[in-house]
């Protein structure tokens, strides 16, 4: 079975003595970037991790060609594209620098890791075309979409059903209360005012007769 032709070369440096951070500002200027246009650019950028990447591209060309010489096939090393180039983080070196008074200041050597890999151009292409999905803009889902990827709808969705009629027989059943509520208070209240009066009523006569009987007694013994 023969073999697949490669459409990606890679080439790395390591242990750099520069800064990750300040070898990522040169980086991103020339990702995407045809190679050679690359190493054009590259002669004219005032950084110092810029000769480091240009030979670090020129590397990965170097790799291709040698690739088709080997296997006979033949690359055209013009249209090859930086389809990825990173920056990685190397080991720290701790170090001290004297100062006055027989003291002494830490300090700390960076390193880095340099990282291109060279495309052609349909390749790239085709990975623009179909993007991780980690890449896409992400879409809120619902509650009731998230229980049932979750495989919880079934539970959930009882409860939430058992709690939303609840609330809605509450409110039918407030006003019937209330309706029922008022007349019956207004129907004790008037009750209540009509036996307060029949006793009131009841003393008040009491007493008119009770001075009239006085008097007429008073009369007959006269």
């Amino acid at each position: 079975m023969a073999e697949a032709v490669k459409n990606e070369f890679k080439a790395s440096a390591r242990n750099v003595r520069m800064s990750a951070r300040k070898a990522r500002l040169v980086m991103d200027a020339v990702r995407g970037r045809d190679a050679d246009e690359a190493v054009v650019l590259l002669q004219f950028v005032n950084k110092r991790a810029a000769p480091a990447i240009r030979k670090l591209i020129e590397s990965a060309i170097a790799n291709a060609e040698e690739y088709g010489n080997r296997n006979g096939i033949d690359i055209e090393t013009d249209t090859l594209v930086i389809a990825e180039a990173t920056v990685d983080e190397g080991p720290r070196m701790k170090r001290w620098r004297p100062r006055s008074r027989g003291m002494a200041n830490p300090f700390t050597r960076y390193t880095c890791h340099m990282h291109v890999t060279l495309a052609e151009p349909e390749v790239v292409e085709s990975r623009k075309q179909g993007r991780p999905a980690w890449r896409k803009p992400r879409k809120r889902m619902s509650q009731e979409e998230r229980l049932i990827k979750t495989g919880k709808a079934d539970k959930k969705s009882e409860k939430s059903a058992a709690k939303a009629e609840k609330p809605a027989a509450k409110k039918e059943a407030k006003p019937e209360a209330k309706a029922e509520s008022k007349p019956a208070k207004k129907a004790e209240k008037k009750t209540d005012a009509k036996a307060d009066k029949k006793p009131a009523a009841k003393k008040s006569a009491a007493k008119k007769a009770e001075p009239k009987t006085e008097k007429k007694s008073s009369k007959k013994k006269d």
